[in-house]
């Protein structure tokens, strides 16, 4: 399976949501835009500038048209973009979802940064009174991706070893196994991803 995230917004979540996905699925995580990713996941990542199609891999990309990138999208079993309800992030991932539609056909939109369930709606309208076949599913605002990607570990990983982040992030982790559930679009792939992540927890 191949996933790429990408967006032109850099407050959106968009190396945060590739990592996490990465680290869940055991995926291989590309990027075409400076990051932290070579520090946290050694091995597993790569900054670069000539992005290639690779079997189980996330795809990072920062809206900049590398070569490379477009082959790459064509290529992918899904296109997840970020946006944050602010009218800068909407008309960019407007803006891009149109650019690439002409390489792929499957999109998620993920809202993120949402503080209430008004942040969500005002996203979702404005994605779908544009693309009414896309999913815009909703991403609250927590720290749980920052710390991850600051610790090297994915949100499921980090809530399997700690009750209390797990009690924290308790509203957050639903919306966020959505998300997973979404992007794997195999129900038995789902659920061995949330057998193998709980092992182990406390």
């Amino acid at each position: 399976m191949r996933i790429a995230v990408i967006t032109t917004d850099g407050g959106a979540g968009k190396t945060a949501i590739s990592f996490a996905i990465a680290k869940e699925l055991d995926y291989y995580l590309i990027s075409n835009d400076d990051s932290v990713i070579e520090l946290v996941y050694p091995d597993m990542s790569q900054i670069t500038k000539e992005p290639k199609i690779l079997n189980d891999t996330v795809y990072d990309f920062g809206g900049f048209v590398d070569a490379g990138v477009l082959d790459i999208i064509k290529h992918c079993d899904i296109v997840i973009v970020p946006c944050i309800n602010d009218l800068n992030s909407k008309m960019k991932a407007i803006k891009i979802i149109k650019e690439l539609s002409k390489y792929n056909n499957r999109f998620l939109v993920v809202a993120t940064r949402l503080e209430n369930e008004n942040d969500y709606s005002e996203v979702k309208v404005s994605i779908q009174d544009e693309f009414n076949d896309i999913e815009v599913l909703p991403l609250r605002k927590t720290k749980l991706l920052k710390n991850g990607l600051e610790f090297g570990l994915s949100p499921l990983e980090l809530i399997a070893h700690s009750k209390q982040i797990a009690y924290v992030s308790r509203s957050f982790i639903p919306e966020y196994k959505a998300m997973l559930e979404y992007v794997l679009n195999d129900d038995e792939a789902y659920k061995n991803l949330l057998e193998k992540k709980t092992k182990g927890a406390k």
